[in-house]
């Protein structure tokens, strides 16, 4: 029975006692980690029917933009992912966010949308898609865009100043941190002579680097800041060789394949033994320039995981464990052997790909979308690779 438990809503598509407990539990806890405050509060709706957009850095930026809405919540959409767990699910869902894929168009969501508008929601929608991985902006999806100039309604940029460092998205903990949210001026489309306009001028008002943010907006303290950071740093800059670099003790940061040893700030900062800082985007637009190696030249393969459990996602989109197997990429493929089930994809067949919860990497064709549990190796590595095989990059045989 509780599997498909929901609150029963409200007029406006929420449950009041689901607004309440969320109210009362998730939003001290973002106050008390984050301490959000509002610049430009004349520009914050107070209900809807409105979209509010911003950059995506951190799991609780939906909770931040919510800790000023007092009187009603926000809708929008959240990666589907999340809704494959019970509690999250059933809370979600009371409040009102419906589940998306991560750059998969589904129509359904546009019905959805539009029934929020008829019952006058505010709707929080992230245009890049995903959380950043180094605070730099990511192309916003064209599609999302386009939904607000079609709309015809208010739509509120927001800034997110220090979400980024306060939790980065590779790092495993948060850094207690004070948040600073500029609602910028509202955008109508109405005021725009056409579509071009209005989507550069959306894209504009969130297009800044989170990794250098304004005083008073970076983390207060913390514990184990490099803790995670191989997730990012997925090669050793100096060697290219994968998986190389660690931190023993969450501070201090080393390679297996070099002398690399650098001390981690809570500014995601890394201190060398004179006490010089180096830019930890720096040594990451390093990794991606570097050439892909084959891990097995004479088997060409690039990377490969064994032991990676594997899900289907079926047409209700709910995750179907097929089992754990060993997982492979070469130069032309990616290649999964389950038992006696094989499936084996050309990078033309791949349509779309997406890391879920850092480590979960979700790969979508035409007949197929499944999950793949990369724990322990590179989701972003696998992504890049992916893409750069898709864009037509060779792979060469050693550095």
């Amino acid at each position: 029975m509780i599997k498909g438990f929901r609150f029963k809503k409200n007029e406006r598509g929420y449950s009041d006692f689901a607004f309440r407990f969320l109210r009362n539990s998730l939003i001290p806890a973002t106050r008390y980690v984050y301490s959000p405050r509002v610049t430009n509060s004349h520009n914050m709706p107070q209900t809807g029917p409105c979209f509010l957009f911003g950059n995506h850095s951190n799991y609780f930026d939906p909770f931040m933009m919510n800790v000023p809405m007092k009187q009603e919540p926000t809708a929008g959409v959240m990666t589907r992912d999340q809704f494959h767990k019970l509690l999250p699910r059933i809370f979600m869902d009371g409040i009102g966010i419906v589940p998306t894929s991560k750059y998969v168009p589904e129509p359904g969501i546009i019905r959805s949308v539009m029934r929020m508008i008829d019952q006058r929601r505010m709707i929080v929608i992230f245009p890049e898609g995903g959380r950043r991985w180094d605070g730099r902006p990511k192309p916003l999806i064209e599609t999302t865009l386009k939904l607000f100039w079609k709309m015809k309604i208010p739509v509120h940029p927001v800034q997110l100043h220090g979400s980024y460092l306060g939790w980065p998205r590779w790092a495993d903990h948060h850094r207690k941190s004070s948040v600073e949210m500029r609602f910028m001026d509202p955008l109508l489309a109405s005021d725009f002579d056409d579509y071009e306009s209005f989507a550069a001028t959306c894209r504009k008002s969130i297009t800044f680097n989170e990794y250098n943010p304004p005083e008073g907006a970076t983390p207060l303290s913390g514990k184990k800041p490099a803790a995670g950071i191989q997730r990012f740093l997925y090669r050793c800059p100096d060697t290219g060789v994968s998986r190389s670099l660690f931190s023993p003790d969450g501070e201090n940061v080393f390679s297996r394949t070099s002398d690399m040893h650098y001390r981690m700030n809570l500014n995601s900062r890394l201190v060398d033994s004179h006490g010089e800082e180096f830019s930890i985007l720096d040594l990451y637009d390093k990794i991606r320039q570097m050439p892909m190696a084959f891990e097995k030249p004479a088997e060409q393969i690039l990377l490969q995981k064994p032991g990676s459990t594997v899900y289907r996602v079926d047409e209700e989109h709910q995750l179907r464990t097929l089992g754990r197997g060993h997982t492979e990429l070469t130069g032309e493929q990616l290649r999964i052997y389950i038992n006696s089930d094989r499936f084996i994809f050309s990078m033309d067949e791949i349509k779309y790909i997406s890391i879920e919860q850092n480590h979960k990497l979700t790969i979508t064709t035409v007949n197929h979308t499944l999950q793949i549990d990369l724990e322990g190796y590179n989701a972003l590595q696998w992504q890049h690779y992916i893409n750069r095989l898709k864009a037509g990059e060779k792979p060469v045989s050693s550095l």
